[in-house]
């Protein structure tokens, strides 16, 4: 009878440390989640964990461990505790209440040890698991992503089929195309950072939309590369199976229709170059299924540098832009028309990355890493100008999207419309139709930019800026589709649909 006491004390504890550590995990996971991205969605935590343990190990080691620390440590350490506490506080009560017992004491002292008792013995636990989920699904809008799994359609009635457009080269122009790791147009403002942070950029001769809006599903890096491509949203499909692929994505879009398959058709080389691990997120995979011709991420391009200084993601942007200075010179020398894409990493959050090269120009802030970053851009175009490349070269500097937590955020977050940077470049002049955009419209707006006509446009879900004609009525009702975008989509997911 003791041994079989013994063991059931065992399995009560084992139940009640799991459900301690599941509640723990899961507050904490959503507190460590914001203090680390900012506000994502639920669609974007679904998006990267269709990546398992193999995108997570290739995101920035500083991150791991923060998530190691606070997401597993601090739970089963809590857990341990609460449960030596509660065994503790039971045995007292146990040995009080044999007290009372033995020495005919008031039965009310009983009967309030005995709540007690039951109180700790079988609700703390499930109490503190309710808690939990309810914070988690209040924190990132839960109940708004299962009321967009019966909501209509929107994407199927919206989206254009680039297959069904036609576009074609009319005097066509070499692309340059940089996104800035979350650079957005706050950064210019002097009343928040004593200065105007991107002044560099501004001083380069080109054209910007005056408003560049965030759209659904294009809130982080590769969604935001998949949106001014490919003119749609990046969601999570594991839920719905739409890729046959589990967990894990074995094709990026298939059967999407994006920037580097139309210029890939009109025989340009397609070349992207980027810091970090092509593993996360999908990055590489997207390039290598639209026509990259080479895909270069951070074990790629450290073999071309001597003495290579990395920071938690990979190439710090000095020596990103030297060796993309050096693919663009071979580029052009292949006198074939190129697209060279290229993704800057210094400016992550949570903290940014200071190289030696922004430290010797006196940089020492998350602010003057901004500001560096916006320098080594515009000397990048520098470069191209003295070579006489913007004769036949345009240039689209982009932020990938608003930035997540940083040491600044609270700065941002003043300001009522964050926007997004955007710069256009070219030695042509530039004729806009209106000055508000969203990541969709940059799919036909930078065909058209590079001297690319569009039939009707229209591509995707965006709506080219640079046509003559005005086109507003083609343009989507922002407040509609922020409400509606994310909707389940049989349409949507036919693009992922490896059967086909």
């Amino acid at each position: 009878m003791h041994h079989n006491n013994i063991y059931r004390h065992l399995i009560r504890g084992i139940i009640r440390f799991t459900t301690y550590l599941l509640a723990f995990f899961i507050f904490i996971l959503a507190i460590w989640v914001t203090n680390n991205f900012g506000q994502p969605s639920l669609e974007q935590l679904l998006y990267h964990a269709q990546f398992g343990y193999t995108g997570l190990l290739d995101t920035d080691s500083a991150i791991i461990k923060s998530f190691v620390s606070w997401c597993i440590a601090l739970p089963m350490a809590t857990a341990v505790f609460l449960v030596g506490i509660e065994y503790s506080i039971l045995f007292y009560f146990v040995q009080r209440s044999s007290d009372i017992k033995a020495h005919h004491l008031k039965s009310e002292n009983i009967k309030y040890l005995k709540v007690i008792y039951w109180f700790i013995d079988h609700r703390a636990p499930l109490y503190l698991i309710f808690l939990a989920c309810g914070y988690f699904c209040f924190h990132f809008s839960v109940i708004n992503f299962v009321h967009s799994q019966f909501g209509r359609d929107y994407f199927a009635e919206h989206y254009l089929n680039p297959r069904v457009v036609q576009v074609k080269p009319i005097q066509p122009k070499n692309l340059v195309l940089i996104y800035v790791e979350s650079l957005e147009d706050s950064y210019k403002q002097p009343s928040l950072f004593g200065k105007n942070l991107l002044a560099s950029l501004d001083k380069v001769s080109g054209s910007s939309f005056t408003s560049y809006k965030p759209a659904p599903g294009s809130w982080w890096t590769i969604a935001g590369i998949t949106a001014t491509q490919c003119g749609l949203p990046l969601k999570s499909i594991s839920l719905y199976d739409g890729n046959d692929q589990g967990q894990v994505i074995k094709q990026f879009l298939p059967n999407a229709v994006c920037l580097g398959d139309i210029l890939h058709q009109a025989g340009y080389r397609n070349v992207y170059m980027g810091g970090d691990a092509l593993n996360f997120s999908g990055k590489g995979l997207f390039f290598k299924n639209h026509h990259y011709d080479e895909v270069l991420g951070r074990e790629e391009l450290k073999g071309q540098l001597i003495n290579p200084e990395f920071n938690y993601w990979g190439l710090y942007d000095d020596d990103l832009l030297r060796l993309a200075k050096a693919k663009l010179m071979a580029l052009r020398a292949s006198n074939q028309p190129y697209n060279l894409t290229i993704t800057t990493i210094d400016t992550h959050g949570p903290d940014g990355h200071l190289s030696k090269y922004c430290k010797s120009k006196g940089s020492d802030s998350f602010e003057s890493i901004v500001a560096c970053t916006s320098d080594q851009v515009s000397e990048f175009v520098g470069f191209m100008q003295d070579k006489g490349f913007l004769k036949d070269t345009n240039v689209v500097i982009i932020g990938d999207h608003l930035a997540m937590e940083n040491p600044v955020y609270a700065k941002l977050n003043r300001i009522k419309q964050r926007l997004i940077y955007n710069k256009f470049i070219s030695g042509s002049p530039i004729s806009k139709n209106r000055d508000e955009i969203i990541p969709f419209d940059l799919f036909p707006t930078i065909l058209d930019f590079i001297g690319f006509e569009v039939e009707g446009g229209k591509l995707g879900l965006g709506v080219t800026a640079f046509s003559s004609d005005r086109l507003s009525s083609k343009l989507l009702n922002y407040e509609d589709m922020q409400a509606n975008l994310l909707n389940k989509s049989d349409k949507y997911l036919e693009l992922w649909s490896i059967s086909k």
